[in-house]
C-alpha cells in the first residue's frame, strides 16, 4: 500500500523546486538564502511529522517582507522586488505543512516563479522545466483529489499506476492544441526584461576603436558571439569580418565611416552563410571575411565590407551572407591610396627611422611588405595577454623594448609601420576561427575569439590580409588546433545543437515568419488541382482502407481479449459442449444450476468474486480456472 499523502509532499517539493532553479540565479543573496533555509526546515518538519511553524505565523512573516521589497519598486527596478517577494512567499509555504490548500498555493507560486525567470532567459531549459512542472503538477491535483476525501487514504501499487497515467494523460491532450497554437499565436523574440531594461544587452568582444596600451593585461570571457551554419573551411581557421579602423594617431585607431569607393573583382565563387549572433547593442554585422552581400533588411553596406544595422539592435535575428574567402581581393578602379597612408603628426623617432630603412632597401609595396613581415617573425615577438606595454609610448615598447602584446599590438604596430612606408592599409576587427559542430553543421564563436588583422594595398595585388600576431613565436596558441572527437565534446556540442535549434525555431519565430508562412500556404492553395490529387490519392486511400479493416478484423479476435474474458469465453463453449446448456441470456449462476456440476458451480464462484466485484483475476485464481476447465474437458 502506498500512503498518497507521502506521495503529494514529495510531489509538491518536486514542484517547489521547477519553480525555483530557473528563477534562482537572477535572485539576490537574501531571497536565495530564505529559499534554502525554507525548503530544509520543510524537508525537516515533514521527516519528523511536527510543523511548529503555524500558517498564522507564516502569514504574519510575510507582511513585512512584501512591505519591505514595495518599497523598493520603481521605473528603474521594477522586477527585482516582484521576483523576491515570489521566491520568499515561496520558501515560506515549502516550509510549513504541505495541507491541500497551501500545497494548492505552492504549486501557484511555483508557476509565477518559473513564469518570472522567462523575464531573464528563453532557452530549452525554461521549456524542459515548464514541460516537468505541468506534468507534475497534473499528478499532484487528481493525487489531492484523493487525499482531501481522506488525509490516511492508501492505494495499492496498481490502483495507483492507474491514477497516475490518468494524471499523466491530461496534459498529454493539450499537446495537439499547442502544436495549432504556436504557429500563430503572437510571440517576444527576446524575455521581456530585455525591452524594459535594454541597456543589460550584451557586449561582443571587439569595440569600435582599437586602443593597446590602455592596460596591463586583459581578460575575455568565453561567452556566444554568433553561430554560422556553413560548410567547414578546411584545416585553416576561418576569418570573420566586423568592423575597419581606418585613421590612427599613433597608439589608437578609430573608423571614418565616409570612405573611398571600391569596386571588389570577383573571381570566385562566394560562400555562403548563415549567421545567427546574440542580442548584442553593437549594429555591426559579423560575416567570413570579406562579405561581399548580406540579406537583412535595413542594412548599410560601406565600400570597404563593413555592414550595419540601421535602427534599433539588441534583437535576435538572422541573415544571410555570401562572402570572398581567399584573403586577397582585387579591385577595378584605382584606390584613393592617400586615405589609406594618414599618419600621426608626430612618429617616435625610432619607428621613422625603421621605416626609413626598409624604405631604402625595398623599392615596391610588396617587398616592403616582405621586410617588415621578415621583422617581425625574426624579431622574438611573443603573444600575451599579461605584462602589456602602456602609456603614450606603448606602441614604441611594444616594437623594440618588450617585444610581447596581443593582437591589437601586433595589428596596430605593422599598420602603422607599412603607412610609414607607403603602403596604403587598414585594422580590421572581428573573431578568427571558432568550433566547427559537425552535428549542427556550424562555427560557433565566443568572445575569447575577438581578434584584429591587417589589410594591404599592394598594387597589382589589391587588398591583401595580413596577420601579424601570425608572425609571433607563440602563435600557435592563437592558432590552437581544434579539439579531437571526445565524448565531452560531442555531448556539449549535441547540447548546443539543441540550443541552436531551440533559437532558431521557437525564439526567432515572429510575426514576419507568419505572414511568410501564410502567405506560402495561400499561394499553395491557390495552385492545387483537386482532381489530380484526388486521382493521385486513390491508392493510398485504398491501402489505408485496406490496413484499417485488417486492424478491425484482428482486433475483433479473442487474442487482443484480456484474460478474463478469453476463460469465460473457453469456459461458456466447453459448458455447452458436454452438457448442452447454451449462455443465452442465463447468467453464470444459472448456467451453473443447470448443468448441475460441482466442477461448474466452483468455476463461477471463483470468477464471480474476482469479476463482479470489479477486480482483475489473480495469478493463483488464474491458474485454478484453467484447471478446472481442463478437468470438465477430460
Amino acid at each position: 500500500m502506498v500512503a498518497i499523502r507521502s506521495l503529494t509532499t514529495i510531489l509538491t517539493y518536486a514542484i517547489g523546486l521547477c519553480g525555483m532553479i530557473p528563477l534562482f540565479p537572477w535572485l539576490t543573496a537574501m531571497p536565495r538564502t530564505i529559499l534554502l533555509v525554507g525548503v530544509i526546515s520543510g524537508v525537516w518538519q515533514d521527516r519528523s511529522g511536527r510543523w511548529p511553524l503555524r500558517p498564522w505565523m507564516q502569514n504574519v512573516v510575510i507582511v513585512p517582507v512584501f512591505f519591505f521589497y514595495a518599497m523598493q519598486f520603481s521605473s528603474a527596478n521594477p522586477i527585482q522586488p516582484v521576483i523576491s517577494v515570489l521566491a520568499i512567499m515561496l520558501a515560506v509555504r515549502l516550509s510549513g505543512e504541505k495541507t491541500v490548500r497551501y500545497s494548492l498555493q505552492i504549486y501557484v507560486l511555483s508557476m509565477f516563479c518559473l513564469a518570472s525567470s522567462s523575464l531573464f532567459d528563453l532557452s530549452p531549459v525554461f521549456l524542459l522545466y515548464l514541460g516537468v512542472l505541468l506534468f507534475v503538477v497534473s499528478l499532484a491535483l487528481v493525487l489531492l483529489t484523493f487525499q482531501k476525501q481522506d488525509q490516511a487514504i492508501a492505494v495499492t501499487l496498481p490502483d495507483l499506476k492507474k491514477i497516475l497515467a490518468f494524471g499523466l494523460l491530461m496534459p498529454l491532450l493539450s499537446v495537439p492544441l499547442l502544436l495549432f497554437f504556436f504557429p500563430i499565436m503572437p510571440r517576444t523574440q527576446l524575455p521581456l526584461w530585455h525591452f524594459l531594461n535594454p541597456q543589460t544587452a550584451t557586449t561582443s568582444g571587439y569595440s569600435d576603436t582599437v586602443e593597446p596600451g590602455n592596460k596591463s593585461s586583459i581578460t575575455v570571457s568565453g561567452a556566444l558571439v554568433f553561430r554560422a551554419e556553413m560548410p567547414q573551411q578546411g584545416q585553416s581557421q576561418p576569418y570573420w569580418r566586423g568592423t575597419v579602423f581606418n585613421r590612427t594617431d599613433g597608439i589608437k585607431w578609430t573608423r571614418i565611416a565616409q570612405v573611398p569607393v571600391e569596386r571588389p573583382v570577383i573571381t570566385i565563387k562566394p560562400v555562403s552563410q548563415v549567421i545567427y549572433p546574440e542580442p548584442t547593442a553593437i549594429r555591426t554585422l559579423i560575416a567570413l571575411d570579406r562579405p561581399t552581400a548580406i540579406a537583412l533588411q535595413r542594412v548599410k553596406r560601406s565600400p570597404d565590407g563593413v555592414f550595419e544595422l540601421i535602427g534599433s539592435a539588441g534583437k535576435r535575428l538572422s541573415y544571410t551572407a555570401d562572402s570572398l574567402s581567399s584573403g586577397v581581393i582585387a579591385q577595378r578602379n584605382q584606390l584613393d591610396s592617400q586615405f589609406y597612408l594618414q599618419l600621426p603628426e608626430r612618429l617616435p623617432a625610432r619607428i621613422k627611422a625603421l621605416a626609413e630603412t626598409i624604405v631604402r632597401t625595398a623599392d615596391d609595396d610588396r617587398t616592403r611588405v616582405k621586410q617588415l613581415e621578415n621583422y617581425f617573425r625574426n624579431g622574438g615577438y611573443r603573444y600575451s595577454t599579461k605584462d602589456l606595454p602602456t602609456g603614450d609610448s606603448a606602441m614604441e615598447q611594444f616594437i623594440f623594448d618588450k617585444k610581447q602584446g596581443h593582437c591589437e599590438f601586433f595589428a596596430s604596430s605593422f599598420a602603422l609601420l607599412l603607412r610609414a612606408v607607403g603602403v596604403p592599409c587598414r585594422v580590421v576587427g572581428g573573431y578568427l576561427g571558432g568550433e566547427y559542430n559537425q552535428l549542427g553543421g556550424y562555427y560557433l564563436v565566443t568572445e575569447d575569439r575577438a581578434h584584429v588583422w591587417v589589410e594591404a594595398y599592394i598594387n597589382g595585388g589589391g587588398w591583401t590580409r595580413i596577420d601579424p600576431s601570425s608572425f609571433a613565436t607563440n602563435a600557435g596558441d592563437v592558432w590552437k588546433a581544434p579539439e579531437v572527437n571526445t565524448l565531452k565534446l560531442n555531448i556539449r556540442q549535441a547540447f548546443d545543437s539543441f540550443n541552436h535549434a531551440w533559437n532558431r525555431l521557437v525564439i526567432t519565430y515572429d510575426f514576419e515568419q507568419q505572414i511568410k508562412i501564410a502567405a506560402d500556404v495561400g499561394s499553395r492553395l491557390q495552385g492545387i488541382n483537386a482532381t489530380k490529387i484526388l486521382r493521385s490519392s486513390v491508392p493510398y486511400f485504398a491501402v489505408m482502407l485496406l490496413v484499417a479493416a485488417l486492424f478491425f478484423a484482428v482486433r475483433r479476435t479473442s487474442f487482443f481479449y484480456p484474460r478474463e474474458r478469453r476463460i469465460l469465453n473457453r469456459f461458456l463453449r466447453t459448458v455447452e459442449l458436454k452438457f448442452g446448456v447454451s449462455a443465452g441470456d442465463k447468467g453464470l449462476f444459472e448456467i451453473a444450476a443447470a448443468t448441475d456440476n460441482e466442477d461448474v458451480l466452483e468455476f463461477v464462484g471463483i470468477y464471480a468474486r474476482a469479476v463482479y466485484h470489479d477486480c482483475s483475476l489473480t495469478d493463483n485464481e488464474y491458474k485454478c480456472l484453467q484447471q478446472i476447465l481442463q478437468l470438465l474437458k477430460g
